[in-house]
């Protein structure tokens, strides 16, 4: 606890992303990592090694561009500076784990961003306002270039900011709107993708799975990640064992399914 609170006050992030909770959440996952690395161990080999597919399937490597970068624990950021010339990591808070790698690499570049560019807008928000007129502006130009584009497990968190600060602000938690607008913001960051022009290689948080430790799988309970968004095809899927007994609570294991799209120059994902 003392070093998580020593990273807090001493990381590097802009006050706003402070303020919308990002650097305490990166923090947190930090942590999580270091306490569940061995459970986390499967996912972060399949992650890796979905990346490193996605790498042999485009024909050009001048740059590519990882969104939701985070620590890089599931990148293989060796595989990638051996095959591009410019790598683009993208996120709204870096540890200082990754600025050190970047910083021995005159491949690599950070890039501190907003995805959704929903936080300036949402700063001042009243709690009077319309949550049907919010629109995401994803930041122009990011992926400019780029032969290959990853959303790297980013596509679930993306809401969650926002919804945590609407309903501080006075929205109702189990408003219908407020779970349309986040449906929405998962959208709009797939509708940004597809109109990049580049490969994408999509990787995310499918489901989340809460199992009894004394119970079997078939009494689990299940619950969309996405706000209710389903991919009806994907190229690869597994479990990620994110909170494994006693981690969150001692008597259940929290597991995530996660899948992984690859899409040409011209695709679409396949959703409803």
């Amino acid at each position: 606890m003392l070093s998580e609170a020593f990273s807090f006050l001493f990381a590097k992030c802009e006050s706003k992303f402070r303020r919308f909770g990002y650097l305490h959440e990166a923090i947190a996952i930090d942590a999580r990592y270091r306490r569940c690395r061995l459970a986390w161990s499967s996912h972060l080999e399949n992650t890796r090694a979905e990346i490193s597919s996605a790498i042999l399937n485009v024909s050009q490597h001048k740059k590519v561009v990882i969104l939701g970068a985070g620590a890089g624990y599931d990148i293989p950021l060796e595989d990638l500076e051996r095959h591009f010339e410019t790598i683009v990591l993208v996120d709204v808070v870096f540890l200082s784990s990754i600025r050190k790698k970047a910083k021995s690499s005159s491949q690599i570049s950070l890039v501190e961003v907003d995805l959704t560019g929903l936080v300036s807008f949402f700063e001042n928000v009243s709690s009077d306002f319309d949550l049907n007129d919010v629109q995401t502006q994803p930041p122009a130009g990011l992926l400019s270039g780029a032969d290959l584009v990853i959303s790297c497990n980013v596509l679930s968190q993306l809401p969650i900011a926002i919804q945590n600060w609407l309903i501080n602000a006075g929205f109702d938690e189990d408003s219908l709107k407020l779970k349309r607008c986040c449906h929405k913001i998962i959208l709009d960051h797939l509708r940004w993708l597809e109109g990049s022009d580049s490969a994408v290689l999509l990787i995310t948080d499918l489901e989340r799975r809460i199992l009894s430790v004394k119970e079997t799988t078939e009494s689990e309970i299940r619950d969309n990640a996405l706000f209710g968004l389903k991919f009806n095809k994907l190229d690869n899927s597994w479990i990620w064992d994110i909170a494994p007994s006693p981690e969150i609570d001692k008597e259940y294991h929290l597991k995530h399914l996660v899948g992984s799209v690859f899409l040409d120059r011209s695709g679409v994902f396949d959703v409803s």
